[in-house]
C-alpha cells in the first residue's frame, strides 16, 4: 500500500477529504507512527541479515612487475546461503588494468553471489608479485577479539523498506560447515558468571547476551572471537518511514489494513475528539489479533508425533 492510499483512508475516516481540519504532513507523521506500532505488535518485519554477498570492489595491495596480459581469477563461492536468486552462489569475474608492467587497478565485472572470504589470484606469462584483496558487500560477521555488536550495525540492505532492528529472537554462528544457536543469558548473569576473563580467552563464541533495548540494543559474545565468523541473527525491525508514494512499504498484508485505524486514532486525539479516538483505538486493538490468526494459523510441529 502506498502513502497516498493510507492518507486517503485516514481522511475518509476523519471526514476530512477536503483537508480542512488536518494538515496532510501531520497525517504522514501519524501514518508512520501507526506503521511502527503495527510492526512492534505484530513482529511482521523479521529479518536474517546476510551472511554472504557479492564482490563490490577489489583492492590491489601490491602491483608487481612485468605484467603484459594478466588474468584475474576469483575463487568459487565459498558460502552460498541457499536463497534466491542464486542458492548455490554465482561466480564473480574481474579484469586488471596494467600500466608499465604494474597492475594498477582491478575492476569487478560481475560481483557474483555466495561469498564470505573470496580469494583473488593473478596469473600472467611474464609478471610476478601482484596481490589483491576482494571486498564483499556488507554481511554480518563476528570480528576477531570484538565482544559487542550494536543493533544499528546489522546490515539490512537485502530487505527494502526495513528500518532499524528493535529486537533479537535468536543468534546462530556458522562454523566448520555447521550452524549452531547460542544460549542467550541476561546481561547481569553474563557479567557475573561468564565474562571473567575478558581479554585472555579467544575461541569460537558459545554464549551471548543482550545489553540495552530497542534501537540502541547490542549483543555481547563470549569467548571473544578468535577469527572472523559468520553470524546469523533472527531479528525484528521497524519499517522505514514513508515520505513519498515511491517509498517501499515493507509491512505485508494483512497488517497494512490495521494502520489507518491507529493513524485515525492519533488524528482524533489532535482534534480533541476523545470518544472517536477511543473508538478507533479499540477497533485497532480488535483487528490486530484477527490479523495475527490469519497470518499465523496454528499448526503441529510434526503430525506423526516425532521430534
Amino acid at each position: 500500500m502506498a502513502l497516498f492510499d493510507y492518507l486517503k483512508m485516514v481522511q475518509h475516516l476523519t471526514r476530512d477529504t477536503n483537508q480542512e481540519l488536518l494538515n496532510p504532513y501531520t497525517l504522514i507523521d501519524y501514518v508512520n507512527r501507526a506503521r511502527r506500532e503495527v510492526a512492534m505488535r505484530s513482529q511482521c518485519l523479521r529479518a536474517l541479515p546476510p551472511t554472504d554477498g557479492g564482490l563490490e570492489t577489489i583492492t590491489v595491495t601490491a602491483g608487481g612487475s612485468g605484467y603484459t596480459n594478466p588474468t584475474v581469477t576469483i575463487s568459487a563461492p565459498d558460502s552460498p546461503g541457499g536463497t534466491a536468486v542464486f542458492p548455490a552462489g554465482d561466480q564473480a569475474t574481474a579484469v586488471a588494468t596494467v600500466n608499465g608492467g604494474v597492475i594498477t587497478n582491478i575492476d569487478v565485472v560481475y560481483g557474483g553471489a555466495g561469498y564470505f572470504q573470496p580469494q583473488v589470484t593473478i596469473t600472467d606469462p611474464t609478471g610476478t608479485g601482484a596481490t589483491a584483496v576482494a571486498n564483499v558487500s556488507p554481511i554480518l560477521v563476528l570480528n576477531p577479539y570484538q565482544e559487542s555488536y550494536d543493533f544499528a550495525s546489522f546490515p539490512l540492505q537485502t530487505y527494502p523498506g526495513y528500518g532499524p532492528v528493535h529486537g533479537v529472537r535468536s543468534v546462530s554462528i556458522i562454523y566448520s560447515n555447521y550452524r549452531y544457536s547460542l544460549p542467550m543469558y541476561s546481561f547481569s548473569e553474563y557479567q557475573a558468571m561468564i565474562r571473567q576473563y575478558p581479554y585472555q580467552y579467544y575461541y569460537v563464541p558459545t554464549m551471548c547476551s543482550q545489553f540495552g533495548q530497542g534501537e540502541t540494543g547490542s549483543l555481547y559474545f563470549y569467548p571473544l572471537p578468535s577469527q572472523t565468523y559468520q553470524l546469523e541473527i533472527d531479528c525484528y525491525c521497524f519499517p522505514q518511514d514513508l515520505a513519498t508514494d515511491q517509498d517501499v512499504e515493507a509491512i505485508p498484508y494483512p497488517w497494512t489494513e490495521a494502520i489507518p485505524y491507529m493513524a485515525t486514532h492519533l488524528a482524533y486525539l489532535e482534534l480533541q475528539n476523545l470518544n472517536a479516538a477511543e473508538y478507533y483505538r479499540k477497533l485497532f486493538d480488535s483487528k490486530m489479533p484477527m490479523y495475527r490468526n490469519a497470518a499465523q494459523p496454528g499448526r503441529r510441529t510434526n503430525p506423526y508425533g516425532r521430534y
